[in-house]
């Protein structure tokens, strides 16, 4: 009896020796997982959030570009106050294209930033960039907005240009 109670921390001792290893191994290999794919996450949604931009670039770039033949056409007609709508709608549109690009320019810089394993080891850090990536997330979204209200004025510049 006296042998089984001096053996029996020993033995649970082993069996515990035996059986946490492999566990933590299994927990620590999974958090590496869940941090890798939620890396690849944030890649994927920088790529998309770069895409989107350069549209939306290309969208204000349109737009500036349809500004400047309407307002040459107002010209040609002698419409000087359109002529002149159409040109600060031009002007806009040709600074949020230079928006656009600086956006997008900015979005590749934290895409690089991201990919650096160096600067994502740091937690801090790395929360930090997530948080620049979600706002330049939402100044995306807010340009894209403007835009659609530009392309709205637009149209209504074209109905009044019509009547």
């Amino acid at each position: 009896m006296r042998f089984i109670k001096t053996l029996m921390p020993y033995a649970l001792g082993m069996c515990l020796l035996i059986l946490s290893p492999p566990n933590l191994k299994a927990q620590q290999n999974g958090q590496q997982q869940q941090q890798q794919q939620m890396m690849q996450q944030h890649m994927q949604q920088m790529q998309q959030m770069m895409q989107h931009m350069q549209q939306t670039r290309d969208r204000a770039n349109q737009l500036a570009q349809n500004m400047h033949q309407n307002m040459q056409q107002m010209q040609n007609k002698n419409q000087s106050q359109m002529a002149q709508q159409y040109r600060m709608m031009q002007r806009m549109g040709e600074s949020m294209g230079a928006m656009a690009e600086n956006m997008q320019t900015t979005m590749e810089r934290l895409h690089n930033m991201l990919q650096n394993r160096n600067m994502t080891q740091d937690r801090d850090m790395q929360r930090d960039m997530d948080r620049i990536r979600e706002h330049m997330n939402n100044m995306s979204q807010q340009m894209d907005e403007s835009l659609k209200i530009m392309e709205q004025i637009r149209d209504r510049l074209h109905q009044h240009q019509s009547n």
